[in-house]
């Protein structure tokens, strides 16, 4: 189940509509290319000082190039940590994994104000240039269910029946 929780956090990041699938159900993502992931790597110095600069104190810094951008996850506050830059350093987004105690008080009693019954099994945080939207696992006995939070609104961007 624990192998399910992860890719359904990432599916919820590409679908933007709501919708009922099952457990055998396939998302086919864009194909790509990874072109370096080696400790040999370059990282041009505007990442690396764009990243330097965003991201303080952080532990394991692992970096690959895909498809002409740059990716580095790191540990940061006790968090694992994705972020994404541009070849020039901008970032394009950042991911913070988390769990229930890691979510701002505002989400969490909003997300157990209707899904009470549930557990909150895994957050992921996504922050991109303005937006800042949490995408929530939560949980029963027959169901798995993917919110998505943002400004206060919360939907449901994908249900899992159980088996």
């Amino acid at each position: 189940m624990k192998k399910l929780i992860i890719p359904l956090l990432l599916s919820g990041l590409i679908l933007t509509t709501g919708g009922v699938k099952s457990a055998s159900a396939q998302i086919r993502l864009k194909e790509v290319t990874v072109t370096g992931a080696s400790s040999s790597m370059e990282i041009s110095k505007k990442v690396s000082d764009s990243f330097s600069r965003l991201f303080k104190d952080v532990l394991a810094p692992q970096w690959l190039e895909v498809n002409k951008r740059f990716i580095v996850n790191f540990i940061q506050n006790d968090q694992k940590n994705k972020a994404v830059f541009t070849k020039v350093g901008t970032l394009v987004y950042h991911l913070i994994y988390g769990n229930e105690e890691q979510m701002p008080k505002s989400v969490r009693d909003l997300v157990k104000s209707r899904y009470y019954d549930y557990a909150i099994t895994s957050a992921i945080n996504v922050k991109a240039q303005e937006n800042d939207v949490w995408i929530v696992n939560v949980e029963d006995a027959t169901q798995i269910m993917v919110l998505r939070i943002e400004d206060g609104a919360m939907t449901v961007i994908q249900k899992i029946t159980k088996a």
